[in-house]
Parts: structure tokens; sequence; C-alpha cells
């Protein structure tokens, strides 16, 4: 989906409770340019390929993957964005992945992985005071945080 223009609210949800293993592969892209936008993905079930391409900035992207195989890639250019990415389910054999380069000051990343496999995270900025959390288990993750700007 493409998403353009400023206050803009969109949930986008994939999949359904029980529907995920990896009998489909679902490849969501979602480019996000404007201001003080907010979007919720849900995404459940099979493979997920995961890409949001956001310039802007104050906007809010939460975004929940319950996948055995979930992979997110996730460009983020403007300041003071919050983003909370969080994978869980037994990861499949290769684990979950996350991959997110930012571009910007004050924005705050939080990402939560949960799996019995490895996970992933590889995550650039680029700026000033941003935060940066990162929380991974192989059982539930106990007390999850949310990100807040600073």
């Amino acid at each position: 989906s493409t998403i353009t223009g400023n206050s803009n609210k969109t949930r986008l949800s994939i999949g359904t409770s029980g529907q995920n293993g990896a009998k489909s592969d679902n490849i969501v892209t979602e480019t996000i340019a404007g201001d003080l936008n907010y979007i919720i993905q849900s995404l459940t079930k099979g493979s997920i390929n995961s890409s949001i391409s956001l310039t802007g900035s104050s906007n809010q992207v939460t975004s929940s993957l319950l996948s055995s195989y979930g992979s997110v890639s996730d460009t983020i250019t403007g300041s003071s964005n919050i983003i909370n990415i969080q994978q869980t389910d037994n990861a499949g054999g290769n684990g979950h992945q996350l991959v997110m380069s930012t571009t910007g000051d004050y924005n705050s990343i939080t990402t939560q992985q949960q799996g019995s496999n490895d996970t992933v995270v590889n995550i650039k900025t680029t700026g000033s005071h941003n935060t940066i959390t990162v929380r991974s288990s192989n059982s539930a993750i106990a007390s999850p945080v949310s990100a807040i700007a600073g």
C-alpha cells in the first residue's frame, strides 16, 4: 500500500491466528510519505516478508508478525518517529530477521523477537539522539516495552 499526506491512520491485517504454518508466502510492502501518520500492521500466517519505506516526521509504526518465517526490512527517513516491531512464533528453520536503516534525529526503535531459533537484528542509524531497544528470547518476552520518542 502507499500512504501519502499527513495525519493518516491505517491498519493492515493479514491472516488469522492458527494459520501460521509455512504454507503460503506473504509479501507486504508499505510506502509512507508524510508526517503524523499512525500505521499498524498485524501479519499472521506462513512466510512473511514485510517492507516499510517511511519518509516523514512524528510518525508511529507498530508491526506485529506472528509467523514461523518472518523477515522485516525497513527504511526510515525523518525525525521523531516511533517504530515498534514484534516478531513471535517458533521462527522456523531460519529464525526471525530484522534489517532496518534510519536517517534522522530523535527516532525511537523497539524490536522484540521471540522464537525457538536464531534471530537476526541489523539496525543502522545516521543521526543524533536516537533510542534503540532490542529484546530477543526463545520464550515469551516478559514485560514487553514500547518505543518512546525523546
